[in-house]
């Protein structure tokens, strides 16, 4: 049985939300790269390697990108980790570095909100990059004192 505080659980639920929404711009970014649409995230976990595809396909399409290209692909590895770090957290019954946990998924959110900010033509940067800024910003806050 483990046992968990409340303040540690509700830290633990924000990582485990910063993740999910890693994953769920992935895969908006992957759909509107590939056909230029928006659609709603259904909830499924990250197809990282479709995602990468969509955007080598995109950026293919508009030479003279490779450092946002670079960048983005950067952008989705730290994703992809942050995501396989969370499921060796849970694996590992939720036991682990909560602080470190928080300034990974805020270094992944701010990271992928740049990157959101410099994609040309995404109808979402607006609301998106922001929100994304907010939650790291309060990963951050969500950390306590050695």
């Amino acid at each position: 049985m483990i046992s968990i505080g409340s303040d540690d659980l509700r830290r633990i639920q924000y990582f485990i939300f910063a993740v999910q929404r890693l994953n769920g711009m992935a895969d908006v970014l992957a759909t509107w790269m590939a056909n230029g649409t928006m659609t709603g995230w259904d909830g499924t976990p990250a197809r990282f390697a479709d995602c990468e595809a969509a955007a080598m396909a995109y950026f293919d399409a508009r030479p003279g990108q490779e450092g946002l290209r670079h960048d983005y692909l950067a952008a989705l590895r730290a994703a992809r980790q942050i995501d396989q770090t969370l499921a060796a957290f849970l694996a590992g019954g939720a036991q682990g570095d909560l602080n470190a946990l928080l300034e990974q998924a805020s270094a992944a959110l701010n990271q992928f909100a740049g990157m959101i900010d410099r994609l040309p033509d995404y109808p979402g940067a607006d609301l998106d990059a922001p929100a994304f800024r907010t939650e790291a910003r309060h990963c951050l806050s969500l950390r306590q004192a050695a």
